[in-house]
């Protein structure tokens, strides 16, 4: 059968318009994707030490913080923005040191400066974990909690500060956290999923790091009161997790924690590896791989949502591997998300 010209022509445009259409509101690229292999940080990285980061996120807006030693001898914990983008058309992503579409966040997070104040010393200031809570949605008033580990007396020692009196700007006088606290070294605390427990690691059986956990049974609005609490709490040595070796800086995001370790097996010096909360316990730790690891060090690594790639969480961590800026480098990659 053949069309007659006029409804040849009337098809033809159609279909023409149909295809213009597509391309003034389709994209090429729908979703984003992280990459499966490890990228440097480029703009958050120098020729010093860059790592031991924290990354809560509040949708898109994501405050940096971590440690670095670009400003002495000492490592202090430094604020930065992070910005993750993804251009539908090229399919081309871009973590950024901007604010990028942060609006009002951009001067409430900036309130975090403040914070450090509070937290950086003569000393070495390592593994800041940032909690924020929205406690005011109209005003977008944020609370904010820092906590880290100190080795101005001494030992490294868990403290922690907060903002008050309703004012973002207005920190307390930095306080430890007295019930996960001991004579030997103490670091990297993390809240587990649901605020029941309080994850960390520390040197106090024979010299020796394992992660430990404390049953804390709060919540997200109560964190400052659960941080004060002076009275004992028993400390659990978590043994699916701790080794014969050291294992640190344990990071929990939804059902999944992260951890380094030296540990025989891997692929040299401290690689990184993962947990799977399932059934109330944690399942035997997993090495990231020969994609993620080298025979250098792989240390601090922590997850996040960046509404970016929605079949993988972001992980950060810090390397000494070779091809950085200089020492320890901030570097990021995607990791499958596991279902609940």
């Amino acid at each position: 059968m053949h069309m007659k010209p006029k409804v040849l022509i009337a098809v033809m445009l159609c279909l023409t318009l149909m295809s213009c259409e597509e391309k003034i509101i389709g994209y090429k690229y729908n979703t984003g994707s992280l990459p499966t292999s490890p990228v440097n940080l480029t703009e958050f990285n120098t020729e010093y030490d860059d790592y031991n980061a924290s990354a809560p996120t509040l949708g898109r807006v994501i405050p940096f913080c971590f440690s670095t030693n670009r400003r002495g001898g000492n490592f202090d914990v430094i604020f930065e923005p992070m910005d993750v983008s993804f251009d539908k058309t090229s399919g081309v992503l871009t973590v950024s040191n901007t604010y990028g579409s942060w609006g009002y966040y951009a001067e409430a997070y900036s309130a975090l400066n403040k914070g450090l104040y509070q937290v950086n010393t003569s000393a070495n200031e390592f593994g800041p974990y940032v909690h924020i809570h929205l406690k005011d949605p109209g005003h977008g008033y944020l609370d904010f909690a820092i906590l880290y580990a100190t080795d101005i007396d001494g030992d490294f020692q868990i403290k922690y500060t907060h903002n008050h009196n309703d004012s973002a700007s207005d920190f307390t006088e930095s306080q430890p956290v007295k019930f996960l606290n001991s004579p030997y070294d103490d670091l990297y605390p993390s809240f587990n999923d649901d605020f029941t427990s309080i994850y960390f690691c520390s040197n106090r059986d024979n010299d020796q790091f394992d992660i430990y956990s404390v049953e804390i049974n709060g919540s997200s609005e109560e964190v400052f009161k659960l941080l004060a609490d002076t009275s004992a709490h028993e400390v659990i040595k978590n043994l699916v997790l701790s080794g014969d070796h050291d294992d640190k800086c344990p990071y929990i995001f939804e059902n999944m924690l992260v951890f380094t370790s030296n540990r025989p097996g891997g692929f040299g010096g401290f690689d990184l590896y993962y947990s799977i909360f399932e059934n109330g316990s944690w399942s035997a730790p997993k090495n990231f791989g020969a994609t993620i690891n080298t025979e250098y060090d792989e240390y601090r690594p922590i997850l996040f949502e960046e509404e970016v790639d929605y079949n993988r969480h972001m992980m950060v961590f810090s390397s000494n591997r070779e091809g950085g800026l200089g020492g320890f480098d901030l570097y990021f990659v995607g990791v499958d998300k596991v279902e609940e």
